[in-house]
């Protein structure tokens, strides 16, 4: 290794050997006037050069320390440069000048790209000497292409500004800083200082600033390490999480490294060895992200995960290689985070005393809780009764009080007792199952259960999920964190936080008898991913098997295998199919067994959707879900949802509309109106927009007319025009050029030949309402070139491609997909499109969909963060459904080729 002295190994055709040889041999007290700057330079890169095929040459099998090997190796040729160009520039021994490193550097945790931060540390009367070797010095650090930070001061500069108590920066980086060469005194000086004067005095503001600098990053980088593309640096569970734990150490202990904080016994073996590993494999990752983006880059985002994995050694399986990569990265970054805080807590405790000093309060079984905290009275707590494991949580949820270091410390030790004869142990799985039932914060304690690994103990079904990632850009958290976040959702019903957000949904929740089973099918409901095939179905295969060995009762256990299996099926019809058409109704009402088991899965929807991520719920799929809960409730409560024939319907509202009408629009033109409409109209709309419509119509002059009403989230946007091939491509056309998203869309042809047909377009939150404005004047000023033939609608959409990209960086990308459903719906084909979004996507496809000669019904647009789901109920130039599969594949084809 460098850092033994030794020289990096013979490269075949390597022309620079003898040179490295010498660099290493070097005494820095012989001037070599052979060696040039150039030669410096040419030691630096090939060094580099060959520890970074030392990263790509490890193996899974002996990986070991070999992140902190070669980080360390980075630091050690860094040293040898500077040291070497100091000699070679005549300063071979510097007196009252001290070079000093800082950061990664200073810890010796250099990354490829990593800065390189220098201190030229001087005393009174050197400063000149020092800022000579400065400009000496970085200029040919500049050389290598690094980026170099430094600074010069002396001793007391350094004092006085690490007093500061409102910035802990320097105090910071002079607590990572490292001796390279030159004046040893004046370091050593400079050490005294900050751990003789300064940091006995403002350590415990010191250490409140680190803590406040780390939770607000979390507010920065996300709250939680299970975000998809987390930051291997900054991020919750990241290398800056272990550095704020050391600092705080440094501060409390004057512990100056990893190692002392073993040797003094704040840590034990196990966990130094634990936490070196995880830290190990944190910069290895690190090491590849600079490697692979060939700069500074800390964000594992998409576009690098893939070949990461590939380079750690994954391949794929029933789990792709990127899935596998990115859970262990989260199952370390976990680590990371739980010993760095329970090094916090150790270090902090002295200035948390008051905590202990109030009386104990003893509860059965062991328990005491002391001011906010709960603890035990023996070691022996969880061994002598494995029940307890759970009684610690019901305790904490019954009085609001946090575990102490000392009893999550514990537990963590212990939870591998947990095994099958405890899992089926009655009387532990009626605490959880009583956790559950009455719980005060139970998505709380579920986190928590997870974090010390006892969910997964306790469900080893569930701990087959733990940290499992979903590669795509539209689940944010990982599959476990997600299903705890959905009680999360519940709860928050419950307790009527959203009570002015989502008051129906409240209402609903209101009347929840049994929120244990709901509770339980937000855990198991994804259960089945990373098998192979359906989910869905693969997690409720297991179900009995768990409610058995939970002891739920039959009727619990079949809602719950009921709701695990169809959890998709409120969001597949409110979002791929037509809520007017009776068929879809009877189908999915058929399916239910009854309403009680209707709520919970509308309940269950609602947490999953808004679990997914921040920005998935939106107002528009919240309307579709709570139609269809109406619809499909009327349609088990009566038994068929149309109570009146088709021709009575129409009859009672033409009558209506008459009626609503009076004094604005003669009834004769009323009734002409409406009698041009086809049965189905009736059904689709409500009696208010086909008054709308009617108005829109009555009032239309030239070639067309357009009306937009606003819903909060959404625009309903209505155009009326002369009926002609490709109308309804030209239309997404004109509002894809403009930018706005169609979210979904109602087709109308009347008898007479006109295209009514209706938008339901996604607000664009960036924009004020002045320019929202103007952006529905542009859509109309182009709708009236396009249909006078002024302006081609190809162009429009190319120029918009050109100018705006629909997702600045790189996603992952799935095949496209087309599926045909002949079985949803009487009258249509309905045909899904999957596939990768982009700028005037749906205009491709609507476009390709014309010049096939089909007519589109009915259209409802799902897009998944990079994804869409375009559904269209569709017809052939007869009027029919599409049948056979010649017909078939050749719409396939055209549609794959529109969209890839």
């Amino acid at each position: 290794m460098f850092l033994n002295g030794g020289s990096p190994s013979r490269r075949g055709g390597d022309q620079r050997q003898d040179l490295v040889d010498i660099l290493f041999s070097w005494d820095s007290a012989v001037r070599k006037p052979e060696i040039t700057e150039k030669d410096l330079v040419a030691f630096f890169t090939d060094s580099y050069e060959h520890i970074r095929r030392r990263h790509y040459a490890r193996r899974r099998r002996n990986r070991a320390l070999i992140g902190y090997e070669l980080a360390r190796e980075r630091t050690a040729v860094v040293d040898s440069f500077i040291k070497q160009a100091l000699s070679q520039y005549g300063y071979p021994e510097l007196k009252g000048v001290s070079i000093v490193a800082l950061g990664g550097y200073g810890r010796e945790e250099l990354s490829p790209y990593s800065d390189i931060d220098l201190l030229f540390l001087h005393e009174k009367g050197s400063k000149g000497l020092a800022e000579e070797i400065i400009e000496r010095l970085l200029y040919l650090l500049w050389d290598t292409k690094m980026d170099i930070g430094n600074c010069t001061r002396s001793v007391d500069e350094c004092r006085e500004l690490s007093m500061d108590k409102n910035d802990v920066t320097i105090l910071s980086s002079l607590l990572d800083s490292r001796f390279i060469c030159g004046d040893r005194g004046l370091y050593d000086e400079l050490e005294n200082e900050i751990y003789g004067e300064v940091l006995p005095k403002i350590s415990h503001d010191f250490i409140k600033r680190k803590i406040e600098e780390r939770d607000s990053r979390g507010e920065r980088y996300g709250k939680t390490l299970y975000i998809l593309e987390p930051n291997v640096k900054e991020g919750r569970g990241g290398l800056r999480e272990f550095q704020t734990a050391m600092w705080i150490a440094q501060a409390s202990y004057k512990a100056k490294n990893f190692e002392e904080v073993l040797q003094r016994g704040f840590i034990s073996e196990k966990e130094y060895m634990v936490m070196r590993k995880c830290l190990n494999f944190l910069l290895l990752v690190r090491a590849q992200l600079h490697y692979q983006a060939k700069r500074r880059e800390d964000n594992l985002s998409f576009e690098f995960q893939s070949q990461a994995a590939k380079s750690f050694g994954y391949r794929d399986g029933n789990l792709r290689a990127v899935e596998k990569f990115m859970r262990i990265y989260y199952l370390r970054a976990a680590v990371v985070v739980q010993q760095s805080r329970r090094l916090t807590e150790k270090c902090t405790r002295v200035y948390a005393r008051g905590r202990l000093t109030r009386k104990a309060v003893h509860l059965d079984h062991g328990f005491t809780i002391r001011g906010k905290y709960l603890s035990v009275t023996s070691r022996n707590v969880f061994s002598e009764d494995f029940c307890n494991f759970l009684r610690a949580f019901e305790y904490a949820d019954r009085y609001s009080v946090e575990f102490t270091e000392y009893l999550e410390l514990l537990m963590g030790e212990q939870v591998f007792r947990v095994d099958e004869k405890v899992r089926n142990d009655p009387e532990f799985n009626r605490i959880f199952t009583r956790l559950l039932r009455f719980g005060k914060d139970v998505s709380k304690m579920l986190l928590k259960m997870n974090e010390i690994r006892l969910l997964g103990r306790l469900i080893p079904e569930f701990g087959k999920i733990v940290c499992m990632v979903q590669f795509d850009s539209y689940h944010v958290y990982t599959v476990d964190i997600h299903s705890i976040f959905m009680v999360r959702e519940i709860e928050r019903l419950i307790n009527y936080e959203y009570e002015e957000k989502f008051p129906f949904l409240t209402k609903i929740s209101e009347a929840l008898v049994k929120r244990h089973v709901l509770f339980l099918a937000c855990l198991f409901h994804d259960m089945g991913k990373g098998q192979g095939g359906s989910h869905a179905q693969k997690g409720a295969a297991m179900i009995p098997k768990i409610a058995e060995r939970m002891g739920l009762g039959a009727s619990d256990a079949e809602q719950l295998e009921f709701l695990v299996r169809h959890h998709l099926a409120m969001v597949h019809f409110s979002q791929r199919r037509d809520l007017e058409d009776p068929v879809v109704l009877k189908r999915l009402a058929k399916s239910i067994p009854d309403q009680e088991t209707l709520s919970l899965l509308y309940l269950l929807t609602f947490a999953d959707i808004r679990s997914v991520g921040p920005d998935v719920w939106r107002d528009w799929t919240g309307m579709l879900l709570q139609e269809l809960y109406i619809k499909t409730l009327r349609q088990m409560s009566a038994g068929t949802y149309r109570r009146k024939t088709e021709e009575e319907w129409v009859h009672k509202m033409t009558s209506d509309i008459v009626a609503d009408a009076e004094g604005e629009i003669p009834e004769r033109k009323v009734r002409k109106i409406l009698k041009k409409m086809p049965i189905s109209y009736f059904s689709q709309f409500s009696r208010q927009n086909i008054l709308r419509h009617v108005k829109l119509i009555g009032s239309m002059e030239g070639k067309f007319a357009t009306e937009v009403v606003r819903y909060g989230e959404y625009d309903e946007f209505t155009v009326c025009a002369p009926d002609k091939k490709g109308i309804f491509s030209v239309f997404c056309g004109i509002l894809s050029a403009n930018g706005l998203n169609i979210l979904g869309a109602r087709i109308v042809t009347t008898l007479d030949k006109k295209a009514l047909d209706v938008f339901y377009v996604d607000r664009a939150d960036h924009l004020t309402e002045e320019e929202y404005d103007e952006v529905w004047k542009k859509v109309e000023k182009n709708l009236r070139k396009a249909l006078d033939g002024d302006v081609d609608v190809d162009e429009l959409v190319e120029r918009r491609k050109r100018n705006y990209s629909s997702y600045g960086r790189k996603v992952p990308e799935y095949p496209p997909e087309i599926v045909f459903d002949n079985e949803s719906s009487d009258k249509a084909t309905v045909m899904e499109v999957y596939a990768h979004d982009r700028e005037g996507l749906l205009y491709g496809i609507t476009k390709a969909i014309a010049e096939l000669g089909l007519s589109i019904d009915y259209a409802k647009i799902s897009t998944k963060a990079d994804q869409v789901v375009d559904t269209f109920y569709v017809r052939d130039s007869r009027g029919r459904k599409i049948g056979g599969p010649k017909k078939l594949k050749k719409i396939e084809d055209s549609l794959i080729s529109a969209v890839s």
